[in-house]
């Protein structure tokens, strides 16, 4: 099933990799798991966990290994956008997060929200 992120990014020319070819080497990627995208970068001796996986960016303690993405998008190859390009990925994620349950992701955006 393909979330509506991940149309978006498709829309604009941005199209999943196979994880087998994402940098081992500590940069970040946009990871794609069945629920949607991680920011992750491969850690090769990360503390207290047992060896070598893909760390999230909100949550070190937490390893994932190959087999648990899809594929990657390599976020320094995105490009450009227009405002109108963000407000459909902004709204694309939304939907993602309300399709999926994701209290975290929507209570941020709610947080962020009302600071405005």
């Amino acid at each position: 099933m393909s979330g509506q992120v991940e149309l978006v990014l498709q829309k604009i020319g941005q199209f999943l990799r196979p994880i087998a070819e994402a940098p081992k080497d500590g940069r970040w990627i946009l990871a794609k798991t069945s629920d949607g995208f991680l920011v992750c970068r491969w850690d090769r001796d990360p503390v207290g966990l047992a060896g070598p996986s893909w760390l999230e960016a909100n949550d070190a303690s937490r390893g994932y290994l190959d087999d648990y993405f899809e594929g990657w998008i390599d976020p320094a190859e995105l490009k450009l956008w227009n405002y109108a390009t963000l407000a459909d990925l902004l709204i694309a994620f939304v939907d993602d997060a309300n399709a999926h349950g994701d209290e975290r992701a929507l209570r941020i955006l709610k947080t962020r929200a009302a600071k405005a």
